[in-house]
């Protein structure tokens, strides 16, 4: 595993020192934050339980990664924001983290826990908050608790972070595994947030392997990349990343019809600047990495595109989009784009399709 702290809080759960400062929300303001985290006690107990298996990754970390936060908090950043919708990410796929010993009944109990305070959360707030619920995919419960939220009201989808559950596309079990379980998620049509990138050796050989095994399981289901194609911040593998999934999207490769990426920690999370990050061999500054990769976005089409926060990873939502706007080098016109964007899987047409799809595995 990565060792760098705040690098290894983003592969974990997405969660460093949050900001106090208030700032006029971003005019205009994005429809929806695409990636937020709530947390309850159930997660605060496991980060300590990590903490003392594995204290050297939370060297440096603030304790408001052990703060609990609720569906309230969410709706309170986004009103502060300006902003309508967000989505919830569920961090029960951390009770996979096989260094802390716990029997598989129990991991089971407690994931479902943590998925329940997040959908819970959604159906409280009238329709304003999309719970995707946390499941490592290679955790003897993931397929039970696939089918389980696929039937419950307000889960909205699955969060993977494959990070977090150690996948390595060198590994074939685990990518037909990981491939079973895209095709299941297609079935049940629940659609798919993904933390592809980790501590493995990571290339746009990987993304292939990504995109030709397991994405082309998924059919036309929703799926949205996180951070960009990467795990926060831009380097060389995440510029190639972003490429491979643009050619994927160009060629029309199976899974890719409704694929998109958020863009959140990238634009504002640079790991050279971390202070125990190697010396770097970059001789790029990172406004001009900023740049390369938008004109990536511009290549995809920045319908492919959407705004996400990672609440609380970086800042509030309203501090988060106001520093963003100033952060990505596109022009007024773009940004505008960019805040109407919303994921297919917040769109009209695929909320319906959904609900008749479910009406008729009902009957």
């Amino acid at each position: 595993m990565i060792r760098t702290a705040l690098l290894a809080a983003a592969l974990m759960l997405g969660a460093a020192p949050a900001w106090t400062q208030d700032a006029a929300p971003a005019d205009p303001a994005p429809r929806a934050d695409h990636h937020m985290h709530i947390q309850s006690k159930l997660i605060t107990e496991q980060l300590r339980a990590m903490q003392a298996a594995e204290p050297d990754i939370f060297d440096g970390i603030s304790a408001d990664l052990f703060a609990e936060r609720t569906g309230a908090d969410a709706l309170r950043e986004l009103d502060r924001a300006g902003i309508d919708k967000g989505v919830l990410l569920s961090t029960g796929y951390m009770f996979g983290f096989t260094a802390v010993p716990m029997e598989p009944a129990v991991r089971a109990e407690k994931m479902r826990g943590e998925n329940r305070f997040n959908v819970d959360a959604a159906l409280a707030s009238k329709g304003r908050l999309f719970a995707f619920v946390g499941i490592n995919p290679f955790a003897a419960n993931a397929f039970d608790e696939l089918d389980y939220w696929s039937k419950q009201p307000g889960a909205s989808g699955v969060k993977l972070h494959l990070g977090n559950s150690g996948f390595d596309t060198a590994n074939a079990e685990q990518v037909e595994a990981l491939g079973r379980f895209f095709a299941a998620a297609n079935k049940a049509r629940m659609p798919l947030v993904v933390h592809l990138r980790g501590a493995a050796p990571f290339s746009a050989a990987s993304v292939n392997i990504f995109l030709d095994r397991v994405v082309s399981q998924a059919g036309d289901l929703p799926i949205q990349i996180a951070h960009g194609g990467g795990y926060a911040g831009i380097d060389q593998p995440t510029l190639d990343a972003l490429a491979a999934y643009g050619d994927a999207i160009a060629r029309k490769a199976p899974g890719t019809a409704n694929l998109v990426l958020d863009i959140s920690a990238v634009m504002q999370f640079d790991p050279s600047k971390l202070p125990d990050a190697k010396t770097s061999t970059e001789k790029r500054s990172y406004d001009e990495l900023r740049g390369i990769y938008v004109a990536g976005m511009r290549k995809i089409g920045l319908d492919r595109f959407v705004l996400a926060s990672d609440w609380p990873a970086i800042a509030p939502p309203a501090e988060y989009f106001a520093a963003e706007k100033l952060a990505l080098p596109v022009t007024p016109a773009e940004w505008k784009q960019l805040c109407e964007n919303v994921a297919p899987y917040l769109r009209p047409e695929w909320l319906a399709k959904r609900e008749a799809a479910g009406e008729a595995a009902a009957r």
